[in-house]
């Protein structure tokens, strides 16, 4: 009975603390977003084919691939340097600067790149030179998308996370209304629809500059402080890159390696799970401050416990998914919904592993501040992705993507486990 009084204790004390409070805010706008991306999913699909789908999916993944890379892990260094900087606003506002334009100058350069190669990526990802001009398009809104990220992750990172959850949701919810206009006129074609998601972002890129305030111009650039924000962001960045590419390369590999119509029964699983990435990334974001905070073991260890708790019952909804997975998808879907249901079964459990490495990386990232840890497994998570989706995908079809990732996560979250175990253990012995 003591035992059982003592875990309703820990659970009552997780859900009223300050952490769950900003979990809860940061969750509720990034579970609206998601619901509203499921939604703008739900209805892109029913109106386009399976090939179209494929082709506008491959682009999004294009886009959302070299947003990531240029992060350069940029994110993650400022929910690690800007908490301790609350009470030192001048310093704060200085470091933020000093992300802020090396952000800037990073998503210029990357996307005058994309729009200069955009015949050879044309080449290279469909195998048809005629797409380049919606890589063209698809360069100005990794743009909007780079900057606007870089607002989300600051705002978190200075703890305003109503400002932050707002701007997640509205991201989905202007490009959902856009949708909706172009089903109104019934204009779903996919050129059409690649000019709505650049009007999405670019609204999205203006209102989030406004919801940040760029109050921190007018504070002068330190470089010293541009040196710091080098030095730990560089593993960070080479680590989010090689990840970025292992979780999105699978839409580009299969139209690449197979053909657009079952790269579309992939994507439309795909964009259904991607719920888990959105909620462990938020639950992060969220929980970054307070382990970057903790110095004493006991808190520590208290906290991991707390976290993992929450994790557990992330990857019991996962559970629940699977079994019902059938039902979901064709209830979503109708017809369009029976070819993907294996591989959304496939893709949910390889998401257990996902999920898993929350508590594990948090605190290696923002407690034992080892990014070399995430490296090591990044790398070795694109070698096993590149690897098993160049054996797998033409052996198994869209299929075979999905192993490539069961198989990466599980070994990568063994293996971050026991790193940041062995460091943490050094650490405070």
């Amino acid at each position: 009975m003591k035992k059982i009084k003592a875990i309703f204790q820990v659970g009552k004390d997780l859900a009223l603390s300050r952490t769950a409070f900003s979990t809860y805010l940061i969750f509720s706008g990034n579970i609206l977003s998601a619901f509203l991306a499921f939604l703008f999913t739900v209805l892109l699909a029913r109106k386009l084919s399976f090939a179209d789908f494929g082709y506008f999916s491959a682009l999004f993944s294009f886009l959302l691939l070299i947003s990531d890379l240029a992060d350069i892990g940029i994110g993650t260094t400022l929910s690690t340097f800007l908490p301790p900087l609350r009470s030192a606003k001048e310093k704060l506002l200085s470091v933020l600067k000093s992300a802020f334009v090396l952000q800037l100058v990073i998503s210029i350069l990357l996307t005058i790149i994309i729009y200069t190669f955009a015949n050879f990526l044309s080449d290279i990802l469909f195998h048809d030179r005629t797409f380049n001009f919606l890589i063209k398009l698809t360069s100005i809104g990794v743009f909007f998308t780079i900057m606007a990220n870089f607002s989300l992750y600051a705002l978190a990172a200075k703890q305003k996370f109503l400002q932050a959850a707002f701007l997640s949701a509205f991201s989905s919810l202007i490009r959902l209304v856009l949708l909706l206009f172009l089903l109104l006129f019934s204009l779903t074609t996919l050129h059409l629809v690649i000019y709505m998601q650049l009007a999405g972002l670019g609204i999205f890129f203006i209102v989030a500059l406004i919801i940040l305030r760029l109050d921190f111009l007018s504070v002068k650039m330190s470089i010293v402080d541009l040196k710091k924000i080098l030095s730990f962001t560089y593993l960070l960045g080479i680590a989010r890159g090689l990840t970025s590419l292992a979780s999105r390369l699978d839409v580009l590999m299969i139209i690449a390696l197979r053909n657009p119509t079952e790269a579309g029964i992939y994507a439309l699983a795909s964009r259904v799970i991607s719920i888990y990435p959105l909620l462990a990334g938020s639950f992060s974001t969220v929980i970054a401050p307070k382990f970057s905070s903790i110095s004493q073991i006991n808190d520590l260890k208290v906290f991991i416990k707390k976290v993992t708790l929450v994790t557990i019952g992330i990857i019991c909804t996962i559970l629940t998914l699977i079994i019902f997975a059938s039902y979901f998808m064709t209830a979503l879907f109708a017809d369009k919904g029976i070819p993907t249901v294996k591989v959304f079964q496939l893709l949910l459990f390889s998401m257990i592993f996902f999920v898993g490495s929350i508590p594990a990386v948090s605190v290696a990232v923002y407690h034992l501040r080892k990014p070399e840890i995430l490296t090591t497994n990044s790398i070795l998570q694109l070698v096993i992705v590149v690897c098993g989706n160049l054996i797998f995908i033409p052996k198994f079809g869209y299929l075979g993507a999905s192993y490539s990732l069961i198989i990466a996560y599980s070994i990568t979250l063994a293996l971050t486990s026991f790193m940041t175990f062995y460091y943490l253990k050094k650490k405070h012995e």
